[in-house]
């Protein structure tokens, strides 16, 4: 039986809200940071990595946590679709299932997975050169491996394992599917955090938009204040939270209290949309080019513009 290998941590039915046109034909004008091009594009081929949400198992099939995903998406994109409408959430279902998107995509994407795999890959780097810090504590760690039944070469000396070590010329990798379980235990704490939050939805004037993108849930300070290079976790009062639910519709999310409606200015949507590229990992996406950002050296560049400024540096 054939499995689907394309796999979405941008969830389709999401995304198709900032493209053009309708259902499986709809189109998303797209910016690329890495290659510098702007292009538009059947929502399917955004947004997605092969084999992203794939787990190795005993007795597990292989595409359980992608397959689980996509039962439970029709309901929310029945409810997505409602919440815009209204500009409000007209039930706590509806509540709950905007959190549970918003839990999902903050979490299960590439820039946290790479961040927490490189965390671990430290963290064996650290404990190997520890364990051979000297040749007695290498042999007291291999004696403690071998009492506890794994097998290893009688022909591998100290010195030898030492000098592969220190060439580098090694890759470490972190088991795919270990990661998957510590991002699916990462989701409740968000989404307990953000259930604490008062939300506030925010329009767009007329003509103009806001922008998605491969990781459209910014969590930032309030104040905008530098903390170095990582952003607050959820549950830190003074943060703010903005998740883009469609071009005309923003979520912002505080501890403080927030008005439920609000309506922005386009100097307003420009900020917005500047923080949203600042914090996507390679890709932004719109329903046209007509968008505003402001890079740190030029104001106001429209998205089918990008290519001939864009640099990376926006403005902190």
């Amino acid at each position: 039986m054939a499995t689907k290998a394309n796999h979405h941590f941008i969830p389709q039915f999401y995304l198709r809200g900032f493209a053009d046109g309708v259902g499986r034909k709809a189109r998303v004008f797209t910016f690329d940071s890495e290659t510098r091009t702007t292009f538009k594009t059947l929502v399917r081929n955004v947004g997605s990595r092969r084999h992203f949400f794939r787990v190795e198992a005993d007795g597990v099939d292989p595409n359980y946590v992608e397959d689980a995903m996509a039962k439970i998406e029709g309901e929310i994109a029945l409810h997505l679709a409602d919440v815009i409408q209204t500009k409000s959430f007209p039930t706590p279902e509806h509540f709950n299932s905007v959190m549970n998107l918003l839990a999902n995509v903050s979490v299960r994407n590439p820039r946290l997975r790479g961040n927490m795999s490189q965390f671990h890959k430290d963290i064996v780097q650290r404990m190997t050169h520890l364990s051979l810090s000297s040749k007695e504590v290498w042999e007291g760690q291999v004696d403690q491996i071998r009492e506890e039944g794994i097998p290893l070469k009688d022909d591998i000396s100290y010195e030898d394992i030492k000098r592969f070590i220190e060439s580098s010329d090694y890759e470490i990798v972190i088991d795919q599917t270990y990661l998957i379980g510590l991002e699916l235990q990462m989701i409740e704490p968000v989404l307990e955090c953000s259930a604490r939050r008062n939300w506030c939805f925010v329009a767009a004037p007329e003509g103009h938009q806001y922008i998605c993108s491969d990781d459209p849930v910014v969590l930032s300070w309030i104040d905008d204040r530098k903390t170095g290079p990582y952003s607050p976790g959820h549950g830190v009062g003074g943060t703010l939270v903005t998740f883009p639910l469609s071009p005309e519709l923003l979520l912002v999310g505080t501890f403080e209290e927030l008005p439920e409606h609000l309506k922005h200015a386009p100097v307003q949507v420009t900020s917005v949309n500047t923080r949203t590229a600042r914090y996507s990992t390679k890709q932004i996406y719109a329903r046209d080019g007509s968008f505003l950002i402001d890079l740190h050296d030029r104001p106001e560049v429209r998205g089918e513009d990008l290519p001939h400024f864009y640099d990376k540096q926006l403005p902190a």
